[in-house]
C-alpha cells in the first residue's frame, strides 16, 4: 500500500475500493451495467486528491525532501473549459523543502506526474473553484515496496462469480527504476501468465503491467507494483497477482492469495 498522506474527502477511499471490483469491457464483469455506471459516476465526483485552486504538492523519498522535481498537472476529459478556453498543463518545481506551489489553477480534473526523476504514482487531482477543500498534498516514496529475492511472477485474470482465474497471456511487463522512471527491461507474459526479469542488482523497482490492448488509437492502461529486490527477503519471488480492470478504477494488481 502506498504511503500517501492527504487531507481530502474520505469518501474517495470507499469509492476506489468498490470500483476495483468492476472489470473492463474485454473481461467478464461481476457488476450489472447500471450499477457499474453508478459507481463510475461516484468515482468521477471524487478523486484521490480534492484541492482548491491554490495548493501545494510535497514530495519525499524515505522521509528526505525531493527538490528540483518538476510536477506536471495534465488536464483530463474535455480539452476546453466552460468558457471555451483551452485547458493546458500546469507545472511547478519542488523547492529545497520538496514542495511545489500551485496558484490559481483552473478548476477541473488533472493527472499528476513528475517529468524529471523519481517515479510518480498514478494520481488524479480534482481542482475545485469553490468550497473548503485541501490545500496540501503529501506524497512519500517508496510505495511500501514488496521485498523479493527474484524479479519474476505470474498474472491471472479474475472470472465472473466463482469461476477459476485464467492466466493473463501476452501482457507487457516492464521493470522500471523507481528513482529515475527509466524502463530497464520489457517482457511479455507467457501462455501460463508468467514473466521474469534478468535484473539482479538489489534496489527499488516498479513492475508495470500493461494488459493486451485492442484499440491502437488510445493509450493502454497499466497497473504498477513497487518491489524491492533484496537477496535476504522472505518472499522468493513476486506472489501471483490478479489483474482486474475497470473503466473507473483502471488496472489493479492484487495478490491471488488474498482472494482464496
Amino acid at each position: 500500500m502506498a504511503s500517501l498522506r492527504f487531507k481530502a474527502v474520505s469518501l474517495v477511499v470507499a469509492v476506489t475500493i468498490v470500483c476495483g471490483c468492476s472489470f473492463a469491457q474485454d473481461q467478464e464483469s461481476n457488476v450489472a451495467p447500471a450499477e457499474f455506471e453508478h459507481l463510475c459516476v461516484l468515482s468521477w465526483l471524487s478523486t484521490p486528491y480534492d484541492v482548491g485552486t491554490d495548493f501545494s504538492v510535497t514530495l519525499s523519498f524515505r522521509q528526505a525532501p525531493l527538490p528540483g522535481i518538476r510536477v506536471v498537472l495534465t488536464p483530463t476529459g474535455e480539452s476546453a473549459d466552460g468558457s471555451g478556453h483551452s485547458r493546458v498543463p500546469v507545472t511547478a518545481v519542488t523547492d529545497p523543502s520538496g514542495t511545489a506551489h500551485f496558484l490559481a489553477v483552473p478548476a477541473g480534473k488533472y493527472y499528476a506526474t513528475a517529468k524529471n526523476g523519481i517515479f510518480f504514482p498514478s494520481n488524479e487531482v480534482t481542482v475545485h473553484a469553490d468550497g473548503n477543500f485541501d490545500g496540501e498534498i503529501e506524497i512519500e516514496w517508496p510505495l511500501v515496496p514488496l521485498p523479493v529475492r527474484a524479479l519474476r511472477g505470474k498474472l491471472a485474470v479474475p472470472q465472473e462469480g466463482a469461476g477459476a482465474d485464467r492466466p493473463l497471456r501476452f501482457a507487457t511487463a516492464q521493470l522500471v527504476d523507481l528513482r529515475s522512471s527509466r524502463v530497464i527491461e520489457t517482457q511479455r507474459t507467457s501462455a501460463d501468465g508468467s514473466y521474469g526479469f534478468s535484473t539482479v542488482k538489489p534496489g527499488l523497482y516498479v513492475v508495470r503491467i500493461i494488459p493486451p490492448h485492442k484499440d491502437k488509437k488510445t493509450e493502454a492502461a497499466s497497473g504498477d507494483l513497487a518491489v524491492e529486490l533484496d537477496p535476504v527477503a522472505q518472499e522468493p519471488t513476486i506472489p501471483e497477482m490478479r489483474v482486474p480492470q475497470s473503466d473507473c478504477a483502471g488496472v489493479q494488481l492484487e495478490k491471488v492469495a488474498e482472494y482464496r
